[in-house]
């Protein structure tokens, strides 16, 4: 599996890629696609790589791409677990939460910080008398 890029862990600003760059990198990446495809890669996964982009590049290859904000296109998804289960402060705008962890974890945290300084944690059902 081989990783390729746009722009690592740096979003784009909004309208920052030109339109004439899109063509520019279809073809670039394309012809990388191809590369790593005759190298004997099973996968490619591709990261802000814009979805028109990312859409012909994968049709273009007989290896799955597999796109992390490469849009909908691409053969298989994926996104860091803790952006998808709602655990980071900030996720990038490609991310999506599917939960919230963190707000849950902080009540658990806050829950039981509050039962160990009242003493009511361990309560005798959570203790070991032999």
């Amino acid at each position: 599996m081989r990783y390729a890029f746009l722009i690592h862990n740096e979003e784009p600003a909004e309208g920052e890629i030109p339109a004439e760059a899109i063509e520019e990198m279809r073809q670039a990446f394309g012809a990388y696609g191809r590369a790593l495809q005759e190298a004997g890669v099973f996968a490619i996964v591709l990261e802000m790589v814009p979805a028109p982009v990312a859409e012909r590049v994968t049709a273009a290859l007989d290896v799955p791409t597999i796109g992390i904000g490469a849009g909908a296109g691409c053969d298989g998804q994926v996104l860091v677990w803790p952006d998808m289960a709602g655990l980071s402060s900030w996720s990038p705008r490609f991310a999506k939460a599917y939960g919230s962890l963190r707000s849950d974890l902080a009540d658990a945290a806050r829950a039981y910080n509050e039962e160990v300084r009242s003493r009511t944690f361990p309560a005798p059902e959570h203790t070991f008398e032999k």
